[in-house]
């Protein structure tokens, strides 16, 4: 029945191939994708049933030689065929590259266009210049010197406006008598006042044509909402309300005040607005209790001072009391001395006669990691409060030379392959290692009553040619974060050696040759050297010095197999 149905898909197949001449002349990008798929599903389908109807053929003991050759038959048209897939997908290449050649050739003739029309416009502007030029030089010498002089300052390039109030009247200030001044056309101006703009400010305008009426439009928005002087005077007093408390006399502190505490009064003195706000003179000079005496003592009427009079006595009091620039110096080098010396300490119990890496006290790992994050320390260095990524250290992990801190390394120095997991097993003790048989494939098992799971190596599931019944996403947590896993689920049979006893045992893939190794416990001499151990059969008669384990039973297998009857 299997062999029947192979032919009939066999024949199918190369109906399907010999239309494909066909539709390769019909130039149907969709049509000929569709006929490609459809032959590698028809291929899939005759490899699948080849494997059926070999299996049947061996169980009914057919000839090798005949089965070889009947096989050697079918790799030939499945050839055949995927020689046209790779044909019709060469084809199907070849058509997207001819397309985006096509848009290609498109965006340059256009950007060529738009260069020859913008230098078509430059030149016309520079003979304008020139025009310009001459008239001024025929007419007045004088008018040439100092077109002479402004020609050789250096260009002026304008600051983005990043939505500070502050700083409007300065953007608008230059934008206007540098680029809305001009005789450019307005869209080249929108143009301009979009490249000026921060990202953030800039999609307030974003959605308006780059039209004359959008370039107005644009210009009425960005007044009304950042031009207006009432929000500009708000901003300026809130900076003077905002000035910080000092209570001693320190020169540093005071002078960045008093930066800040002009800078503000100059702007609202520019404006005319700052008689507006000499009510609060008193509250701002009671920030400075330190140096109060200093300031109002030569002048009687210090009560009736404005901001222009208290912002000049305190730049006076910092022009005679300078920053000590070398005794800064000495405190910079100070911190970063202590910060070194404490650098020194474990960074995990603190403890100065250790480093991070040979710490006794916390010897976790997850532990370690947890308070790394929680003192924001770096994750390669322990030491500096920045990101891992952005560590300058070229230090690497001395185990696995990866970009962490040797102490958070969860990874042993193991010569040769590569394990899974490795095992703590000492001298004086024997794990409880199985031989066991899955669907009928011997190997040996780990008995571990911690694990909520049992789980099989991808080796094993391939030789026993299974199936999963279904495929789950799990959540697994981490230090930092959580990600989600994808993992394949089987049912298959176990049974003892001897198959007095079965059980079928749900697994859990894990994508590696071998779950771990376990070093050889030399059952036979144990039995020797211990008597009580004399009437114990062990089924596992191996001599490698590594066993390796391909399954391991979770704690609900091991309480099947120690009752025998389903756990209450």
């Amino acid at each position: 029945m299997e062999a029947k149905k192979l032919d009939t898909k066999l024949k199918q197949l190369k109906l399907t191939v010999d239309r494909t001449g066909t539709i390769v002349e019909s130039n149907q990008q969709d049509s000929i994708e569709r006929h490609c798929a459809t032959i590698k599903s028809i291929t899939n389908s005759i490899n699948e049933m080849r494997v059926a109807v070999e299996e049947i053929k061996i169980q009914a003991e057919t000839d090798i030689t005949e089965i070889t050759t009947w096989n050697t038959e079918i790799d030939n048209k499945l050839a055949e065929s995927d020689k046209v897939v790779e044909e019709l997908r060469t084809w199907l290449d070849q058509r997207r590259k001819d397309k985006d050649n096509v848009a290609r050739e498109e965006q340059i003739q256009f950007e060529t266009m738009l260069f020859k029309t913008r230098m078509e416009f430059e030149t016309k502007l520079a003979s304008a210049k020139v025009e310009t030029l001459t008239i001024n030089k025929e007419g007045n010498l004088q008018g040439e010197s100092q077109q002479s002089t402004l020609a050789k300052l250096p260009k002026l390039v304008i600051s983005k406006f990043g939505g500070d109030f502050q700083d409007w009247q300065r953007f608008w200030g230059q934008f206007t008598e540098t680029v809305d001044k001009t005789n450019m056309p307005p869209i080249t101006k929108f143009t301009y006042l979009c490249e000026l703009l921060d990202p953030k400010i800039k999609h307030v305008i974003d959605s308006l044509p780059f039209t004359t009426e959008g370039y107005n439009r644009a210009k009425s928005i960005l007044k009304d909402r950042y031009g207006k002087e009432s929000e500009i005077i708000k901003s300026y007093v809130k900076d003077i309300m905002d000035l910080p408390y000092i209570h001693g006399a320190n020169p540093k502190k005071i002078r960045d005040f008093s930066e800040r505490l002009n800078h503000c009064v100059q702007a609202l003195q520019t404006m005319n607005r700052l008689s507006q706000v000499n009510g609060n003179v008193a509250m701002t000079l009671d920030k400075l209790p330190g140096i109060r005496g200093d300031l109002v003592r030569t002048d009687p009427d210090w009560e009736r001072w404005t901001f222009v009079q208290l912002s000049e006595a305190v730049r006076q009091w910092v022009k005679r009391n300078p920053v000590d620039q070398s005794r800064t110096d000495r405190d910079k080098d100070r911190q970063i001395k202590s910060f070194h010396a404490k650098s020194r300490e474990c960074v995990y119990c603190g403890d100065v006669t250790h480093k991070a890496g040979n710490c006794t006290k916390i010897t976790s790992v997850t532990e370690r990691k947890q308070i790394l994050a929680r003192k924001r320390l770096c994750f390669n260095c322990a030491i500096g409060t920045h990101r891992a990524a952005e560590c300058s250290s070229k230090g690497s992990c001395q185990n696995c030379g990866k970009r962490h801190h040797t102490s958070i390394c969860d990874t042993s120095k193991v010569e040769g392959k590569e394990q899974v997991m490795t095992t703590n097993q000492s001298s004086e003790s024997v794990l409880p290692v199985i031989v066991i048989k899955v669907n009928g494939v011997k190997c040996r098992a780990l008995i571990d009553t911690g694990s909520g799971s049992s789980y099989i190596s991808a080796k094993l599931v391939e030789v026993v040619k299974a199936k999963p019944i279904s495929t789950q996403t799990r959540q697994v947590e981490m230090l930092m974060s959580s990600k989600s896993v994808r993992m394949d689920i089987y049912e298959l049979n176990t049974e003892s050696v001897d198959g007095q006893y079965q059980m079928p045992v749900k697994f859990i893939k894990v994508n590696k040759p071998e779950l771990l190794t376990v070093e050889n416990p030399n059952y036979a001499d144990l039995i020797r050297d211990n008597a009580h151990l004399s009437e114990v059969i062990i089924a596992d008669k191996d001599t490698k010095s590594q066993l390796p384990v391909h399954v391991i039973f979770g704690s609900g297998e091991y309480a099947r197999i120690k009752t025998e009857t389903k756990p209450c």
